[in-house]
């Protein structure tokens, strides 16, 4: 999951982590949530499973990154937002709408700052 730096800032005064403990960069210089080693999922995500119908919980909910927020709606490569098809709960959540495009492209706009 890709977060600005005034969320990564945010989550480390939340939780007490250095960035480095929560999110790497890209090769754009793009921050991106790490995910748990042994379950495979957010590390902000408490869980014991790497099942991805396992329960768990947000420890960071509300801090939670935009992204966050909107998933399981992504853009595509013509930045259209679809229902990302990892989910295992798209079912659960109505198709997106042009707004939801045009939120997580002013998301990407911030990325890169």
């Amino acid at each position: 999951m890709p977060i600005t730096a005034s969320e990564a800032s945010r989550l480390s005064r939340r939780t007490g982590l250095s960035e480095e403990q929560f999110c790497s960069k890209d090769e754009a210089g793009i921050r991106r949530l790490l995910n748990n080693q042994e379950t495979k999922a957010c590390v902000f995500l408490a869980t014991t499973s790497a099942l991805p119908s396992a329960p768990g919980i947000c420890s960071v909910y509300d801090t939670r990154p935009f992204g966050c927020k909107t998933y399981p709606v992504i853009l595509d490569e013509k930045d259209l937002a679809i229902l990302d098809n990892l989910c295992p709960h798209t079912d659960e959540f109505d198709e997106p709408v042009e707004e939801d495009a045009h939120r997580l492209l002013n998301l990407e706009s911030k990325l890169k700052r």
